[in-house]
């Protein structure tokens, strides 16, 4: 198994919730849902003290040695709901690499759902509470995490702008985790 280095860098804005976000690349024992990638860059791992209101998250991505890539949003969230919108990978052309990650098909058309405990409450499009336009990813996972993810094609060593919206209702036993698996 190779293990290899990938750099991410974060830029946040401040908001009610605590957070703790850091960059790591490691082989991984993978399940179900991620496959048997060996390089994972972890974007985002957040756990709330409080309701979050819609908020950006930017990062940067360099990707390794790879012709192909994918992004994880592992979601949990009990008793009540992640929000996911506006979901944008580009390279430094600005050339948009995601399809719908704004979910304005309704549905998740060229996303992967994974939920491998069976957890309640799973996610998908709705209307409810979108960030921009008529539709969110809506994510109430209880007990277990789910799993949303697409695959996009990288070029070796080239810089990725990766953005997208993260809102939660929910106070209480709630984490989100964000990687680019490869």
């Amino acid at each position: 198994m190779t293990t290899s280095t990938t750099m991410a860098s974060s830029t946040m804005t401040t908001s009610t919730t605590m957070t703790t976000s850091k960059t790591t690349t490691t082989a991984t024992v993978s399940n179900v849902c991620t496959g048997g990638e060996v390089y994972t860059t972890q974007l985002l791992y957040l756990t709330l003290t409080a309701t979050l209101p819609w908020k950006k998250y930017s990062f940067n991505y360099t990707a390794p040695n790879i012709t192909s890539a994918t992004i994880i949003f592992s979601l949990r969230n009990d008793p009540l709901d992640w929000y996911l919108d506006d979901i944008t990978i580009t390279d430094s052309s600005g050339i948009e690499l995601l399809s719908n990650g704004d979910f304005e098909l309704g549905d998740l058309t060229s996303w992967t759902y994974c939920n491998p405990n069976n957890a309640a409450h799973a996610g998908f499009v709705g209307s409810s509470t979108p960030h921009n336009g008529y539709y969110s990813y809506v994510d109430g996972s209880v007990n277990a995490s789910d799993y949303l993810s697409q695959k996009f094609t990288v070029a070796p060593y080239n810089n990725y702008s990766v953005k997208f919206w993260l809102s939660a209702n929910s106070d209480k036993s709630s984490f989100a985790l964000v990687s680019i698996t490869s």
